[in-house]
């Protein structure tokens, strides 16, 4: 079956112009949604993923644990099989929504294949959304023969392309451990791309009726220096890969020709930043509802999306810490990549890690939280990451030991082996305490009735065996302790 949508309709420039003018006039938004049910509850649950690194389905040849850019390297048909069994535990555990990069690609069925698992999706109650870079990454889709890979339509627009500082095309290496792509990233000033752009949007979501929503970007993959940018973001801006000028110039368009073809789309405005970083000082000012006057008349159920990785680590986020003023109206979610081979590692225990995202994203007055979800639940560190979410949402003021009792517990056999999984699981990263936890796992497994349970234990028995294995050949600390975003152009 056939659900493409011919580039004619979206072409002729009225969709854009539209688009602008219901921008331009300000529409009334929406009335606000609680930052934070009556329930006392956070009300909104989302994976995020990769597609050529979402392994639901384990020993599948052509596999990847990590990477940015990556080709998809399984079988075509692996997609829907994966994502669908992803889907399955979400509907069943309480995550109201996945996320996915990649989610149109030629091989891997394409439009066809996306449509299918959303469909699936919206069937058991769960939103599979698109993860899209406005002006990199592809674009909406992401790889393949289409108008609308960005990556294509940059062949014949070289002029919509941004510029370095020396005026070089501006063209980003997704380098490290699994990335190979070299891109091309758009200038954020170019009309012409910016057209392109609600176009394609509009055009995704009527071809893909099913789309739960998007998480759109502008790009963390370095920013545009041609003459117009500088203008537009004024004297100081642009100082790290990415814009905060960029994105506040650009969504309140974009939302748009998404609400004027999917009213219901969930819509997350990713800002790469935590909203006490820095760069975000501007949305406090006492000017901002001046400055940033057209995202003020976004409609309220947008959620803009936040990262916490950093504050987590060091602390620096304090309960009840004040989101920007312009911005409380709006919804609001939290990300972090704890338990990802971006932090700690791919399937590491962070269950408290997660506890503390959630306390803290409540108490600061925000409404979802978000983490990767590549891993399958048959990796039992992963499968309690997951259910940590679930419960620490429902439950954000609540201490690691009720989630132990009242989620491990009965999945590992009682109260006392829920505290040693506590205890063992961090272990990866001390490899000389391994073989006391081994030991001691082989010494009560025999006694653990429960099938599912001893699974359970003997996947973590695996696992912790594994980096000590590593210590022998790597005395000096486990090689890639976390992916390792590089790019020679920073």
């Amino acid at each position: 079956m056939n659900y493409d949508v011919s580039r004619r309709d979206f072409c002729t420039g009225a969709l854009a112009a539209g688009l602008a003018a219901q921008v331009g006039a300000g529409t009334a938004p929406k009335a606000a949604s609680p930052h934070v049910p009556g329930t006392g509850k956070i009300g909104y649950r989302v994976f995020w993923t990769w597609d050529n690194s979402h392994n639901w389905c384990e020993t599948v040849p052509g596999m990847q644990d990590a990477g940015i850019g990556n080709p998809y390297t399984k079988a075509g048909e692996w997609f829907e099989r994966d994502y669908k069994r992803s889907v399955d535990w979400c509907a069943a555990n309480g995550i109201d929504a996945v996320g996915c990069v990649g989610l149109i690609r030629d091989c891997h069925g394409g439009l066809d294949a996306a449509r299918r698992v959303c469909a699936y999706a919206r069937e058991k109650g769960v939103r599979v959304y698109l993860i899209s870079g406005l002006y990199t990454y592809g674009g909406v889709y992401y790889e393949g023969d289409s108008h609308w890979s960005m990556d294509r339509w940059f062949e014949t627009n070289r002029d919509a392309i941004g510029k370095h500082k020396d005026g070089t095309p501006l063209l980003f290496f997704q380098n490290g451990k699994g990335g190979h792509v070299k891109e091309y990233v758009g200038c954020p000033s170019s009309d012409k791309l910016n057209r392109y752009v609600l176009d394609s949007l509009a055009w995704v979501f009527t071809a893909i009726p099913e789309l739960g929503g998007i998480q759109m970007e502008t790009g963390d993959t370095q920013v545009c220096w041609c003459d117009r940018c500088r203008e537009r973001r004024g004297a100081g801006a642009a100082t790290e890969g990415m814009s905060v000028e960029d994105m506040t110039a650009f969504y309140p368009a974009a939302v748009a020709a998404v609400r004027s073809v999917s009213p219901d789309a969930w819509i997350m405005c990713e800002t790469y930043h935590h909203f006490l970083d820095k760069p975000c000082a501007q949305l406090y000012a006492a000017d901002a509802t001046q400055r940033f006057a057209e995202v003020a008349k976004m409609p309220k159920d947008v959620f803009w999306q936040w990262k916490c990785d950093r504050e987590l680590r060091d602390d620096t986020w304090k309960p009840g810490a004040e989101l920007p003023p312009i911005l409380k109206p709006f919804r609001h979610m939290m990300r972090a990549h704890s338990g990802t081979q971006w932090w700690g590692g791919r399937s590491a225990w962070a269950a408290d890690l997660v506890r503390r995202q959630c306390r803290l994203s409540y108490s600061s007055g925000i409404c979802g939280v978000s983490m990767f979800g590549e891993c399958s639940s048959y990796r039992a560190n992963s499968e309690f990451n997951y259910l940590a979410l679930q419960y620490f949402s429902d439950h954000p003021d609540a201490p690691l030991s009720d989630f132990a009792r009242d989620v491990m517990s009965p999945r590992l056999g009682g109260d006392e082996l829920a505290e040693k999984w506590c205890l063992y699981a961090p272990w990866q990263d001390e490899p000389k305490r391994i073989p006391e936890a081994v030991r001691d796992i082989a010494r009560f497994l025999p006694s653990v009735r429960d099938r599912e349970a001893r699974r359970r234990w003997a996947w973590l028995a695996n696992h912790l065996s594994a980096f000590r294995w590593n210590a022998d050949h790597f005395p000096k600390g486990r090689p890639h302790p976390r992916y390792t975003y590089v790019s020679p152009l920073v």
